[in-house]
Formats: C-alpha cells, structure tokens, sequence
C-alpha cells in the first residue's frame, strides 16, 4: 500500500536562490508547495546542501527523474544528525513520520551503523496488551510492521555516512497535507518559541492559553507546529535538565544575592541530605518589616507546590494592603520545623519579635511561637474558630452566641455572663471541645484582647487573599525552583501595587464630606488614602456622640460620653495636660491605632483644627516609610532611574523598528528571533539578572536532593476515605516511598546524594557567606523517621 518511489516531482533544480523560487520551478502540486512552505528554512537548507555537492555523489538529479531510492543510496553526510534531519525531512513531505532504531558498534566500542526507520515500524509487545491489573485504557496501537528505513555506514578513512540501504515502502496510508504536523517526529518547539512559553509562563499564564497565543501570532491552529502536550513535555524536560530541583533553587538564590546584598537565605537537610527546611527573605521585605512589623500572619494550610511545604509570613502596611516578610517551606508540621523557621525569621530580622501573631490554630505552631516569640501576643484566627465549632457542635444557634462572645466588644465581666448564659442555653457545659476552647479566651475574645494592637486584623483571611493571589504565579505541579521564583514574581506584583497606592495617597485632594473641614483636610494630609477613608467614616459618626459631663484631675480633663438615646452605654475620654495625649476606655485607639469617635467627638468640642501628633500611628502615616535609610538610599538613586527609563524608551523605539523589518520574512524572523534571544541572556548572566549554570556551589550544595512529599495535615479525612475503599496506595517505583511517582523522585537519575548532611545552613547576607554544620544531636535537625 502507498509506494513511495517518487517524492517530488522536479525538486532537484538545487541550484535555486530562494524557497518560493524553488518550490515554483519544482513544478509540485498546491498541496505539496504548502507541506514545503511549512517545512520552514530547515529543509531548504538541507535539500540545497545535498544538491550543492560536487563529488560526483549526486549526479542524475534532474526534473525529469526525480528523487528516487537510487538517488538516496548515492547520497553522503558528515553526521548521523544530518542523516537524521535529511529522512526527517524526506518524510515531511511523504507524510510520515520516523524514529531512530538500532545502532551498530564495532569491537573497539565505536558506532559505525545507525538506522533510521518508519515510526509505525515494528509491534506493540504482547506484555503489555495482555497486563491483568491495567489501570489505564490502552493507547491507541500505531505499530503495524512497517519496513520502510534508511541505514547509513561510516565510510573507513574519510570519516563521512553513506547510505548503505534505503527501503521506501510502506505497508500502511500516509498522511495528507493538514495532518503531517501531527506526526511526533515533526512535532518541534524552536528555540525562539520556547523562550516565548517560558517567559509566559513566568507570568502565570496556562499553557493552553499560551498555545492559543501561538495561534493568533501564526494565523490559525493549523499552522502551529505543536501541540499542547509538547509544550507539557517541554516543561517537564526543562525540570529534568536542572541538576536538582533544590540546587537549581540554591543557584537562583546565589544569583539574586549579586543584585540584593540584602538577601537572606537558610536550608536544612535531612539524614540522607534530602532538603526538610527552607527559609528566604529579600531586603525589601526585611525592610517593610522594621516599619510594618509589629503584627504578623501566617497560615501553614497552603500547598501550592508538590511537596506541600509553603509556609507565607505576611503583615499589613501604611495602605492597609498585605505585605510579605518572608516564606518558608517545612518538610512535615512539627514543632521542631517551626523552631527552626521562626529561628530564622528572627535571625534574619535583627532579633525584632513582633507584638502580635494571628495564624490559624495549629498546636505544633502555636508552641513553637510560645518558644520563640514568648513575649508575643498570640490571637487565634475568628473565621477557624467559628468553622470548627460549626463542625464540633452542630448547632447555628450556639454558632451564632459563640461568635457574639468572640466578637462583640465587651467588658469581661459582661463576656463572662454572657458565655454562661450561652452554656447552658445550648446545653454545651460538659462538652471537652467547649472546655479547651474556654481555656484559650485570651487567645480570642475581644474582652480580653482589647487594648492589644492588631492592625485590625481577626482572621488569616488576609493569607488566604495572598493565597488566592499566589494561585495565579505558581500551581501545585511546581517544584522548589518554580515556586521560589514565581513567589518573588508574585511579590513583585503585591508591591507593584503598593507603589500605586502611595502615588494615590500623594496626588490630588478629596471632596469633602463632613463639616469638620480642617480635621478632614487634616486627615488627608497625614493618613494614607485607603487610612483616610476610615478616619473619615468615623469623623461622620462622632456627631451621634453626646458629652454629658467632664472632670478634672491631675492628670487632666476626663469627659464621659455617650451615644445618641443610649444613656445606659458611657465611656470615658481623658485628655493629659502633659503631652497633649489622649486615651479612651474603649480603647479602640491602642487596638487600631485610629482615634475613635469617642476621642473625635472631644476634639471637636474643643475646636481643635489639627488631629494631635499622639492620636497618628506612623505605621498609617503617609511618611511611614519616610523615616528609614531605604528611601534615602532611593533619592540617592532617583538620577540613575530616570537615566534607565529615558535609555529604555530609546531602546524600545530601536526594537519597534526591527520588528517591523524582520517579519516581514520567515528566514529573518527566526534569525533575529534567536539572535536577540541569545544576547538578551548573555547580557542577563553579565549583569547578575540570570545565575549561570556554574555558579559556585560547594560540593555540599550541588548535592542537595529534593524534598520529599508530604500529606498536610488538612488531609485526614481524605487519608480515612482513602483507607476505607481498600485500595492500595501507590509508591515511587524507584525509591519505593509513597506521596510521590519516578518522575519526581528525589533520589531519580542525576541526582545523586553525596555523604549525609545533618543540619547543614547557609545564609547569605551581602557578599557574606557562612557555612555552619551543626551537630547531629541538634534537636532543630530533622531526620527522615521525624517525616
């Protein structure tokens, strides 16, 4: 069925200038003209090298006969590759498509025959069509017996290939024009285009979507090349190339330090020198932190990469918008991890400890918080509390009391009496779940935290936004490397932000909207916008405040006030003759660090004009990042700034230009595609932007492997449900470990563990690198048998 003893009528004019010259002399049919536009520059190139040789190899090469078997046999390469490309390219245009078979090596160990034969070649092995336990449904069987090849043999003394045998039969139909591109071995990614899906992807954008770019760029899925699946299998290749998913990280994190001497970076290994911790914070987030640092939250729920590991240390700035500290990623959730981690964070922080840590309830991070920060205030997250007791007691009604308790902003004396009313309502008193949770009021009841600065925050939902917002830079297939690097572009978009932020907090003025007019502009001028908004909303309110009565004492002046028709309900606002300070007993100014409407009320009794110094926090402040070296070192380089921009806008225009220029031709486009590409790199490795491949890792470092996976603790119902069906969980085929197959094992080919490393940390800060070994008693190790 379907000889192929002819290729192309006429295509062996070579002494052709262009590939539209030589398709029209050829003669060849519409169909077969579009195969060989699509077969692009790669086998004009090799096509006119053949007929390009003079050596009596190629002679009788003409329109009227054709390209022929004969006409093959009599053909010569310099490499296998050659070879190769020329019956890859042969069968482009026959439309098939070909794989290499056997090679032949002579006693001395050297190849001196290659095969290249016809993909449908051979036949599935009954093995695995016969397999009793098969999982998976069967791939669709494409092997039929096929015997067309092309054997080339290296000619003694001259080095070259002759084709030795050449059989152009074949037993099965061949593809038409439409469907050639989707035969494997013409199936390619160029240079340029896997540069292109890299540097989207590092955006987070999905590979369908990038797929569908490539589309529009080229005119229609027809003319692209490949298909989704090559760009999944680019990827993973990309992966496999790296020496190590954690070293390749380590190189990445040695390449910023040449940019950000302020960078600070520490790992832990295991036993079998498998990465168990990590920790890293750039200077900027070290910076946001010596202003912004007093409160701090963290969730360790989150498992967007495929160890499940991340742990996201996080805070709120000046615009009240969420702000990253640090990351971190744990082998498993145990005390001893934590330790460790926090260790670091407060290493890497100048010993600074914050007032207060919100997280999610975890009992190994809460006592690992008790060890290190036991001066921190430590408050439980309200949204966790209220999803547990919905699960652990099943009553909307004790939901409802129990977050009234929790929220409300009471007395303790009123908490008290209200949370005994609320046992015995719902019949809860006895319940072990209701006792332990009574036992940590102080970790979550207003009554008791009141007073206790907190930025405003009650939740970990501020995590989950940073989660939410993550999701879009990293997915769950990601390793070390991916996620260290799309976590960095992640907050560089948080910060992106921020910068916008604060040019809308410095440009322009608001309408008013109250009738306290100079407080308002006051306000303007000192709060961040976002800060201001809130100021202004309780500058609205305080009209419903009533003074009705103010003492005198030592201290100061005292006014007691109280809600409009609410006589029952009083507080009391003193204000110091000393310093011009003011406090109330609700207290809301030491919890959100804004004046209330009990304090603005008595500032507008008084007439005052101006919000007094003591009622404005720095930390909202316009200016709260004006007081610190990093903006100086800014001003310092403002000139070299505006220098770059002015520099890359002229560049740009020079880029616009050739653009224009090179695509108007295939053959221009793609050498300047790559030409471009290859420079941009070259320029990144000189200027730091880009670690290269040998930068220098002690031997220690390059033998890092790969974290093992892990379940997070969320995962237990699954596991019970898992465990239930009776099935057998499945293990690495390497290693023999479950939460992990052969492709991403950590001990799998290349890479390969030198001797154990127990505790092993590396921190770089500057041009300073310490290495530190501790000892293997050390209880902050972590072994395998802890995972």
């Amino acid at each position: 069925m379907g000889s192929c003893s002819r290729v192309v009528e006429g295509t062996c004019q070579w002494n052709v200038r262009s590939r539209d010259d030589w398709v029209q002399r050829s003669g060849v049919g519409l169909d077969e003209q579009e195969t060989l536009y699509d077969m692009g520059i790669e086998a004009e190139e090799y096509f006119r090298d053949y007929a390009s040789k003079d050596d009596g190899r190629n002679k009788g090469f003409d329109s009227d006969e054709g390209v022929g078997p004969d006409d093959v046999l009599r053909m010569e390469f310099n490499t296998p590759d050659e070879a190769k490309s020329f019956y890859n390219n042969y069968s482009r245009l026959k439309g098939f498509s070909t794989r290499q078979g056997r090679k032949v090596t002579n006693t001395a160990g050297d190849i001196v025959r290659y095969t290249f034969v016809c993909n449908r070649q051979g036949y599935r092995e009954k093995k695995w069509l016969q397999m009793a336990n098969r999982k998976r449904e069967h791939k669709i069987v494409t092997r039929c017996g096929c015997l067309a090849e092309m054997r080339i043999k290296r000619k003694d003394g001259s080095g070259k290939w002759y084709v030795s045998r050449f059989v152009d039969e074949h037993n099965h139909e061949l593809a038409s024009g439409k469907f050639v591109d989707y035969l494997r071995s013409h199936r390619r990614l160029s240079e340029v285009e896997i540069a292109q899906m890299t540097s989207l992807r590092e955006v987070g954008i999905s590979i369908p979507k990038i797929y569908e770019s490539f589309a529009a760029q080229l005119g229609g899925f027809n003319l692209v090349t490949f298909t989704k699946q090559d760009m999944y299998n680019e990827v993973r290749r990309q992966r496999e190339l790296q020496n190590g998913d954690v070293s390749a990280a380590i190189r990445y994190l040695e390449g910023v330090s040449r940019v950000d001497n302020r960078i600070f970076w520490r790992y832990k290994v295991g036993s079998e020198n498998n990465l168990c911790d990590l920790f890293w914070s750039d200077g900027r987030s070290q910076f946001d932190y010596a202003i912004f640092g007093d409160v701090l939250a963290f969730d360790a729920t989150y498992g967007r990469n495929k160890y499940n590991l991340p742990v996201v240390f996080s805070g709120v700035n000046h615009h009240n918008q969420t702000c990253v500290f640090g990351c971190a990623m744990v082998s498993c959730e145990t005390q001893e991890s934590y330790i460790w981690v926090l260790r670091q964070f407060l290493e890497c922080m100048e010993g600074k400890a914050p007032k207060a840590v919100i997280t999610d309830g975890d009992t190994s991070m809460r006592n690992a918080i008790r060890h290190v920060f036991p001066e921190t205030h430590h408050r439980l997250c309200a949204w966790h509390l209220l999803r547990n007791a919905t699960s652990n007691i099943c009553d909307s009604q004790f939901t409802q009391l129990f977050r009234h308790c929790m929220l409300a902003d009471m007395e303790v004396d009123e908490f008290e009496v209200q949370w005994e009313a609320m046992l015995d309502e719902c019949g809860v008193r006895e319940v072990e779940w209701v006792k332990d949770l009574y036992r940590k009021k102080t970790a979550w009841a207003t009554a008791y935290i009141r007073g206790q600065f907190f930025a405003g925050i009650r939740t970990t939902s501020r995590c989950e936004s940073l989660h939410a917002k993550l999701g879009r830079f990293v997915e769950s297939r990601y390793g070390v490397l991916e996620f260290v690097t799309n976590f960095q572009r992640c907050i560089d978009f948080l910060r992106d932000n921020e910068d916008e932020l604060e040019f809308r907090s410095w440009y322009g003025t608001p309408v008013l909207q109250t009738e306290f007019v100079e407080l308002e502009k006051d306000g303007w001028t000192k709060y961040t916008r976002e800060m201001f908004w809130r100021f202004r909303e309780a500058l609205k309110r305080c009209v419903r405040i009533h003074i009705c009565g103010c003492n005198k004492n030592a201290e100061g002046e005292v006014y007691v006030v109280q809600k409009y028709r609410r006589p029952e309900k009083k507080w009391e606002v003193l204000r110091q003759n000393v310093g011009n300070k003011f406090s109330c007993t609700c207290l809301r100014m030491e919890s959100f660090g804004l004046p209330y409407v009990h304090i603005l009320a008595v500032l507008v009794r008084l007439d005052y004009t101006i919000i007094p110094n003591t009622l404005v926090l720095r930390r909202w402040s316009k200016t709260a990042k004006l007081h610190y070296g990093l903006n100086c070192t800014r001003n310092e380089t403002q000139e070299q700034t505006t220098t770059y921009r002015s520099r890359l806008g002229a560049f740009a225009q020079l880029c616009t230009r050739l653009g224009r220029v090179a695509c108007m031709s295939d053959e221009d486009f793609k050498y300047y595609s790559h030409k471009v590409l290859t420079d941009t790199i070259c320029l990144e490795i000189k200027n730091g932007l880009r670690p290269p491949e040998d930068v220098g890792l002690t031997a220690e470092e390059q033998r890092v492997k790969d974290p093992i996976s892990v379940r997070t603790k969320g995962t237990g119902r699954l596991s019970q449900a898992s465990a239930s069906t009776g099935k057998k969980r499945r293990k690495c085929s390497n290693c023999g470990r479950l939460g992990h197959r052969r492709t991403r094992c950590p001990n799998r080919a290349g890479q390969e563990g030198g001797q154990p490393c127990v505790g092993v940390n590396k921190r770089v800060r500057g041009t300073q690198v310490v290495q530190e070994d501790a000892p293997s008693n050390n209880p902050e190790a972590v072994s395998l048998g802890d995972l």
